[in-house]
């Protein structure tokens, strides 16, 4: 089965690919987030391209396991999308896949920027995006994800 990974935040959704066959999530590219109906258009066209037969969104739990105000917001997003695309949506716990995105790309040998960190966050936001989506597919993946849930 393949799967669309998707790390939805407030300004951009992380788009990631995953097969089951293959059990490898890869980052695939970043959608800036403009209405409802943008949006899924531009999901739907991953999608279609990848042949996705389900969407699996981080959640964005709170350190202690419950659901914030962010999680529900991404839940009532993810499930409009989801149904939109007539697509089941698989909820996966995303705490701290940002941290742990920028913590591989500087071990991977990304260069050292001298400028401030809010201009290199802005920067390099549609690779760690893109990278939290695979990492949160990946994880959905290597823990017995393979479309039979």
């Amino acid at each position: 089965m393949k799967f669309l990974g998707l790390d939805v935040g407030n300004r951009r959704v992380g788009v990631a690919f995953g097969d089951s066959e293959l059990r490898l999530a890869t980052p695939v590219d970043v959608v800036a987030r403009a209405s409802i109906l943008q949006d899924t258009r531009s999901i739907g066209q991953f999608v279609h391209e990848y042949d996705a037969a389900r969407l699996i969104v981080g959640l964005p739990r709170n350190m202690d396991g419950t659901r914030g105000a962010q999680a529900e917001a991404v839940t009532r997003y993810a499930g409009r999308i989801g149904e939109a695309l007539n697509l089941p949506v698989i909820f996966w716990d995303e705490r701290l896949t940002t941290v742990e995105a920028t913590r591989r790309t500087q071990e991977a040998g990304a260069p050292r920027q001298t400028v401030s960190r809010s201009r290199r966050v802005k920067k390099s936001h549609v690779g760690l995006d893109a990278i939290a989506a695979a990492m949160i597919l990946q994880d959905y993946m290597d823990n017995g994800g393979n479309g039979s849930e």
